[in-house]
């Protein structure tokens, strides 16, 4: 029984901590949007869904499996994703589907590994999540709330896809060339190969 306690409230923990470092309201005088608001006001709605079920199950499970664990495992990975993100972009960063119109590409810290690790790191968090969520929620007594966070996380995982696009274009649009070499060099969101300005010059 004490171990389900601690990995609820360690799940919890992390689950704040992923929603504090994603989130940025704030409207910042010179963010433009990349796309029409609208569809970026329903990502922020979509979000709330998937998180709901989430908080749900975790407060109904009363037992552990493996992929509890691998849970665990995996919604650190993604919310540590997010905070190193975040931070090394400081205050570069703005909320999905805008960008700063002073902004300027970074290449250091995590951004030298990946060139979308925010998105990286809520796809890896939403995956987590869904080991908890799948084997805890029962379907045939709760069917609204299972197939509302699946349409969202579809939505989410969809549009955070076409966002990287739309900001990549946009940033080769601005730079040029430097950012050509840095996209041919570090994947959109696997940390395959490290960025070196020395490399690519």
């Amino acid at each position: 029984m004490k171990g389900i306690v601690v990995f609820k409230l360690v799940q919890f923990a992390v689950l704040c901590v992923f929603v504090v470092f994603i989130s940025d309201f704030r409207r910042k005088k010179d963010m433009v949007p990349l796309i029409g608001e609208r569809w970026t006001y329903l990502l922020k709605a979509s979000y709330l869904v998937p998180l709901a079920a989430y908080v749900f199950v975790l407060f109904t499970m009363s037992w552990i499996s493996a992929f509890d664990v691998l849970a665990l495992v995996l919604t650190l990975v993604g919310a540590g994703l997010v905070v190193k993100a975040k931070r090394d972009l400081s205050a570069h960063h703005t909320w999905a589907g805008y960008c700063l119109a002073s902004t300027r590409f970074i290449t250091n810290g995590i951004y030298a590994y990946m060139r979308h690790p925010l998105y990286t790191g809520i796809y890896v968090l939403i995956i987590g999540s869904l080991f908890t969520v799948i084997p805890h929620l029962n379907l045939s007594v709760y069917i609204t709330l299972p197939v509302a966070a699946l349409i969202s996380i579809a939505y989410v995982i969809g549009f955070l896809a076409f966002l990287a696009n739309k900001e990549t274009k946009a940033l080769l649009e601005r730079y040029g060339s430097p950012f050509q070499r840095y996209k041919e060099t570090v994947h959109p969101f696997l940390p395959l190969k490290k960025y070196s300005v020395r490399n690519c010059e």
